[in-house]
């Protein structure tokens, strides 16, 4: 069972008060996940909502021909999968666990319940709502005005906050919209001209300023 020290570390629910907390963390169910397992499937029905307690979960689409496109990274004390509760519609995107994941869910009921009893609640749902839909505005940007290499700079700015970006050419491709083989000549450039520097799983990044610069070319 949740308790309500683990809904005081979701921004979303820290601020209801302690009898609302614990009543909400009697309804929560835990859920854990291995790494490459599905949590949602694009296209059917969200049982409620998610709530990452440790872990990484990946939200993508993909096409027809395989090919997946990284719509989102979902971490510790974040909520995903918000629309189909208020739409009754299906699963937008699927999820998956990029590592060891353990969430919390909270049944679709049991949510309209909370937001029934606790109107103000609404105001962050739609916070919510509104932050992710900013984000997919700026990666509709990404993939139409930006070349790749630019969206490559950019992702590995927003990934290295502490100097390197753990991932492989293939996730670098899936987040930036494009294919493995052109992500990899694009960051082969960029290794060129001393702006990164490749290791096996992981990119570093030797010059922020100069990724800056090439996302403005």
């Amino acid at each position: 069972m949740s308790t309500t020290n683990d809904l005081r570390g979701i921004p979303l629910l820290a601020s209801l008060d302690t009898p609302t907390l614990a009543d909400t963390a009697r309804r929560m169910r835990h859920c854990t996940y291995r790494p490459g397992q599905y949590i949602l499937i694009a296209g059917e029905q969200a049982p409620g909502l998610f709530f990452v307690l440790q872990g990484k979960v990946r939200l993508s689409r993909t096409a027809p021909d395989g090919r997946e496109q990284v719509l989102a990274m979902i971490g510790p004390g974040e909520p995903f999968d918000p629309v189909p509760l208020f739409d009754g519609g299906p699963n937008p995107s699927s999820a998956r666990a990029m590592s060891p994941v353990k969430c919390l869910l909270l049944l679709r009921e049991d949510l309209l319940v909370l937001i029934e009893r606790h109107p103000g609640l609404v105001f962050s749902m739609l916070g919510l709502m509104a932050s992710k839909v900013r984000e997919l505005a700026g990666l509709v940007e990404d993939l139409a005005f930006r070349t790749v290499r630019a969206r490559l700079a950019r992702q590995l700015l927003a990934e290295a906050a502490e100097g390197s970006a753990d991932l492989t050419h293939q996730e670098l491709a899936e987040r930036t919209g494009t294919i493995r083989e052109i992500a990899g000549r694009a960051l082969r450039r960029l290794a060129e001209e001393g702006l990164v520097r490749l290791e096996r799983g992981r990119v570093i990044v030797l010059d922020p300023e100069g990724l800056t610069k090439v996302i403005e070319e």
